[in-house]
């Protein structure tokens, strides 16, 4: 199971899982924006975001840049970045918007699998 694990259940969210130690800080909220309607600009210095968009197109500006978010995908913002989105087409956008505080490189790990021959 992922770290980082919810789902949504209309308007509800249940969260499966925590990000280790990152307590009160992991956020996960669902929203529904208007045609047009835009949240941000803004940026979290310290956490990153994800939005994932259940229905509709989103369009998200990252410093400067703009791009299309499709139903059935999903785009990470890492910390300390400008980023706004909004609904455009003519019906609402459903999304769901994570955010966590990043894990740092060096509490990654590699994983290495060998696999010989019989």
């Amino acid at each position: 199971m992922s770290r980082h694990a919810f789902f949504v259940a209309g308007e509800r969210i249940v969260h499966v899982a925590n990000p280790c130690g990152a307590g009160f800080q992991y956020q996960a909220q669902a929203h529904t924006l208007l045609p047009q309607a835009q949240v941000g600009p803004h940026q979290h210095e310290l956490a990153e975001t994800v939005l994932v968009v259940k229905d509709g197109l989103l369009e998200v500006m990252i410093n400067g840049a703009a791009g299309f978010v499709a139903a059935g995908s999903f785009i990470r913002i890492p910390p300390k970045t400008w980023f706004a989105y909004r609904g455009v087409g003519d019906t609402p956008t459903r999304l769901l918007c994570r955010t966590a505080p990043a894990v740092a490189a060096r509490d990654a790990c590699r994983i290495t699998i060998h696999i010989a021959a019989a």
